[in-house]
């Protein structure tokens, strides 16, 4: 009888100590201080422990994998920026993220999930990060930046709220389920717009316009259109609804092109529009191979040559609020090309695939918002947003329609 027991229930616990580090980037971290520290010891253990009970896991049949070509790109953008931290200095925090993402994809990608239980966990981690943000703003009110910084943070926010709203509109659910699932998109919207972050809410009410009318493409039946339909206007009139309490920021962003348009640089949009004017004289100077964490020193000769602002100067910005402006003069063009490629290829592996409708449209939005995002500020320099975003593209590609249990006996 116990011998019974334990052959029934081993599979199911390795398997849950193998995704340990999913369930712990995706619920417990955002609330743990410094929480994302701790993700590469959890990454270690759970492939130490994959190791000792691989013939208890299910995993894909030999031959071509969705994620295979994308896990390569990866090495190859670790091993790329790994030579530029051993000759120009950089983030180490950002390497050692990417690195363990790598290692846990490189050996994970054809582990079999259940999407059921994927789903469950898009779930809790909505609920985990609504919760959050309530919280936070019960504490101190304001922008709500989820720990890390608002922008990042609402990057994760949107990441998540167009995973499950791709669910809602396009795949097979039962009554109970969608009407959950509803109901945390909407209180994923309402924490973005307490996020206050332009350049996110704008990429994801665009595509919570697009995606129901893409739905109306690609599914057949009226009943599936007023579902996209009813969600639609749901949506819209509670994001105009918040969007009467963001009035101070929409304000403030007319106020700031205004400034610019006047010669006033001091502003968010001025810094920015500042930074980038400066990264042109620093890649013509490296092109190649970036300037590493030497670029601090070549923005100091610029001010000397009266090329740079007193004002930003003493900005001391850590990057140069655009991910590809930021990778250009770090790691050069190379660089630049690796990460661009790795993007692409993310987009490929979802939409040239067999997986479901679903998880296709979701996870191409994802990417694409990651690529918005990046257009104005780093998501991908920041470890949190790095560990949540590349385990999110594995369990949507990893998910499989099978029993609801996390693990299934071939």
């Amino acid at each position: 009888m116990l011998n019974s027991i334990v052959s029934r229930y081993t599979p199911l616990v390795i398997t849950l100590l193998v995704l340990a580090p999913v369930v712990y980037v995706f619920t417990l971290m955002w609330w743990v201080p410094q929480g994302a520290k701790y993700v590469p010891g959890t990454v270690i253990v759970s492939l130490l422990i994959m190791a000792a009970g691989r013939r208890m896991l299910t995993f894909e049949d030999k031959g071509q994998c969705s994620l295979d070509l994308f896990t390569k790109v990866l090495w190859l953008y670790v091993g790329y920026i790994a030579a530029v931290y051993a000759l120009q200095g950089g983030s180490w925090s950002e390497l050692r993220a990417f690195i363990c993402l790598a290692l846990y994809m490189q050996f994970v990608r054809r582990l079999r999930l259940s999407e059921s239980w994927c789903i469950r966990l898009l779930m809790a981690s909505s609920f985990a990060l609504t919760v959050l943000v309530f919280y936070e703003y019960l504490q101190h009110g304001g922008r709500v930046g989820g720990s890390i910084n608002p922008i990042p943070f609402a990057t994760v926010i949107g990441m998540l709220l167009l995973i499950l709203y791709s669910w809602i509109i396009f795949a097979e659910k039962k009554p109970l389920l969608k009407t959950i699932a509803s109901l945390l998109v909407l209180a994923l919207l309402v924490s973005l717009m307490m996020t206050q972050t332009r350049g996110v809410l704008i990429t994801v009410l665009g595509a919570v316009v697009i995606l129901p009318l893409f739905a109306g493409l690609a599914q057949t039946g009226a009943r599936s259109r007023k579902i996209a339909l009813a969600l639609l206007v749901t949506l819209l009139a509670a994001g105009s609804g918040l969007a009467i309490f963001n009035s101070d920021r929409i304000e403030q962003t007319i106020d700031e092109v205004e400034a610019v348009s006047s010669g006033d640089f001091s502003t968010s949009v001025g810094i920015r529009l500042q930074l980038w004017s400066a990264a042109i004289p620093l890649i013509s100077d490296s092109p190649i191979m970036g300037h590493g964490e030497n670029y601090r020193d070549a923005l100091e000769k610029l001010h000397d040559k009266g090329q740079l602002s007193t004002e930003l100067y003493h900005f001391n910005a850590a990057h140069f609020h655009n991910q590809f402006i930021d990778t250009w003069v770090k790691k050069g063009v190379l660089g630049l090309f690796i990460f661009v490629t790795m993007l692409f290829v993310a987009i490929k592996a979802f939409w040239h695939s067999d997986l479901t409708v679903w998880r296709r449209v979701g996870g191409a939005s994802i990417i694409l918002l990651l690529i918005a995002s990046a257009l104005t500020d780093v998501p991908l320099l920041h470890v949190p947003v790095i560990f949540y975003a590349g385990f999110l593209i594995w369990i949507l590609a990893a998910m499989r329609p099978m029993e609801s249990k996390i693990y299934s006996q071939n």
